[in-house]
């Protein structure tokens, strides 16, 4: 921030300016490439505004991404806002933000790292910080990470997906050396920053978008680098492979220059893995967070008796009926009854979209206590939780129903009382004890328990703590089809907690215990077949204490459960 102070009053290394023109209220810093491109008329922001030609690509309170195609080529234009007084105070300290950015991107690409072509940037004609603009030259054919690998690698032939599967891992790892050794540091380095182009030789070229916080110093240290890749490596842990996140990694170090190889250089990358996952469960923690308020895809939704939150983009009349009367929908004949008992009600439901009729989940929780109102005041209430956890299993991966939307009855205008839940409903899903029981096939038996202890081994190393983790919490996505490709998704997340950390060791026994004896009932699930997910469960992540202990520890934690329902009377589900 210090810095950004000094470069409001101060010049900046890289920053090749040219000439400086008003025009239309405003007032353009021109480059050397802007000043050839656009000539003495400068930067035309209303006629481009009013050009068909200008198409919107991104857009938000903060700040909205023109693409405007000149007869000279394809420029890209950004209008910075100010958002609120955190960000106009932003203004008044430091450069405005396209200043910022234009800079910065100069001298990147003065130091052989690619960067946006800066033409030009301005402000309004006035001594008040306020909006800003930033216009840069096109990169094409570079595209964004992210859109190269949801569109255009998933069109390469299998053997060419894992060739430049393999070119992208080696590339991103020089790309992220070379920036490094060059002491600079991307604060937001998600793969929506970054360009890359592939051209006919294969070997990616990689360039930085959004560079208005990029820092500039000395070569990057071991913990500052470690710092910076945590922050790359969040995204990739979750879908790249281990084999190319270890090929980036060797890349990486070899490519580093000015990096000393470390004694224990060998357990760098298993510490950077580990540093990923601790800041990874910290950021889910945080996004988890937002979904109690609106935000880019949540939205509220109230009637006089009827608060909550629901996705953006739901159908207005469908939600506008339920939420009229939400029991109603329960007597509806389309409607299919699932489950009825004292605290819960849960019913299918036919939801209208353009793209014709989709089966939803409607939860009903009952209120079993006058008092259950009142204490849903003052904590969250199982419909409100399951909500929030469901986003939250969602964020980190976990396979689970989306949530749509969460609304409670309101008594006295204040009283949170009766909460509903809506869900997309799983696909061709039949019910774990279900399938188990109609299944005798050993093959496809041993292939659920290896996937259902994979799932619940990455949910307890995400943070996720299952506390009713009973088999009829359980479903398998298209069993209904094809019982060998079944895959487990977790349901009934009222149970559900969250953390920071990993789930301890009796935590994870007592879950393990939990579905352990929901089968002990069935006579064709062995006692070999139970200890196979075990050993499935330890084989799923990093090497855990011995398999005996587990097993003593789990087989206790069951003997106990199953001895607290016989206390109680209540049947092991």
């Amino acid at each position: 921030m210090w810095s950004d102070v000094q470069r409001k009053f101060g010049s900046f290394i890289g920053s090749p300016l040219g000439r400086t023109v008003r025009a239309d209220g405003r007032v353009w810093h021109l480059s050397p490439d802007g000043e050839s491109t656009f000539g003495s008329a400068g930067v035309e922001f209303n006629r481009w505004l009013a050009d068909s030609a200008t198409e919107v690509v991104k857009s938000g309170a903060h700040r909205t991404v023109y693409r405007v195609r000149l007869a000279s080529g394809t420029i890209y234009l950004k209008h910075c806002r100010i958002n609120g007084p955190r960000a106009w105070a932003r203004e008044v300290m430091r450069p405005p933000k396209a200043r910022l950015e234009f800079e910065n991107a100069a001298r990147l690409r003065s130091l052989a790292i690619g960067a946006a072509i800066p033409l030009a940037w301005g402000t309004p004609d006035s001594v008040w910080p306020g909006e800003s603009y930033l216009v840069t030259q096109d990169l094409a054919p570079a595209i964004p990470f992210t859109d190269f690998l949801e569109s255009r690698f998933p069109t390469f032939s299998p053997d060419m997906q894992c060739h430049v599967r393999r070119q992208l891992a080696r590339g991103l790892g020089r790309f992220l050396a070379h920036l490094h050794d060059s002491g600079v540091t991307h604060p937001d380095p998600h793969p929506g920053n970054l360009l890359v182009e592939l051209p006919g030789s294969l070997m990616p070229h990689f360039s930085l978008l959004d560079v208005h916080a990029v820092r500039f110093a000395r070569p990057l240290s071991w913990a500052e680098s470690r710092a910076n890749l945590v922050l790359y490596n969040r995204w990739f842990q979750l879908r790249a492979s281990s084999v190319d996140r270890l090929r980036f990694w060797h890349e990486y170090r070899i490519s580093r220059q000015s990096l000393a190889v470390a004694d224990d250089a060998r357990g760098e990358p298993r510490e950077l893995e580990r540093a990923t996952s601790v800041s990874n469960r910290r950021f889910w923690m945080a996004r988890t967070e937002r979904y109690k308020g609106t935000h880019r895809t949540i939205r509220k939704i109230r009637t006089p008796h009827v608060r909550g939150l629901a996705v953006r983009g739901l159908p207005e009349e469908f939600l506008r009926q339920l939420l009229a009367d939400p029991d109603a929908a329960f007597m509806l004949p389309s409607t299919k009854l699932l489950k009825q008992c004292s605290s819960s009600t849960v019913a299918e439901l036919e939801m209208p979209t353009p793209d014709g009729s989709q089966a939803v989940i409607l939860k009903r929780v009952n209120m079993r206590s006058a008092l259950d109102p009142l204490k849903n005041l003052f904590r969250s209430s199982s419909a409100r939780r399951s909500w929030l956890l469901g986003h939250g299993l969602c964020e980190r991966w976990l396979p689970t129903p989306r949530p749509l939307a969460m609304f409670h009855r309101y008594r006295a205008g204040m009283l949170p009382a009766e909460g509903y839940l809506l869900t997309e409903k799983v696909p061709d899903a039949v019910g774990l004890p279900e399938a188990v029981r109609a299944c005798r096939d050993p093959r496809i038996l041993r292939g659920w328990g290896e996937k259902l202890a994979r799932v619940i081994r990455t949910m307890h190393d995400r943070g996720i703590s299952h506390r009713d983790l009973k088999a009829p919490n359980v479903m398998l996505r298209g069993a209904a089809l094809d019982p060998a490709t079944a895959v487990p998704i977790l349901i009934d997340l009222v149970g559900v907690r969250a953390s920071a950390h990993t789930i301890p060791f009796d935590r994870r026994a007592k879950e393990l215990a939990r579905l352990n004896a929901s089968f002990l009932a069935m006579q064709h699930i062995t006692r070999s077949e139970r200890l196979r997910v075990l050993f499935a469960y330890l084989r799923a992540g990093e090497r855990e204490l011995d398999w005996k202990k587990w097993w003593r520890a789990v087989s206790l934690a069951t003997v106990e459960k199953v001895a607290k329902n016989r206390r109680t009377g209540r049947p092991i589900g």
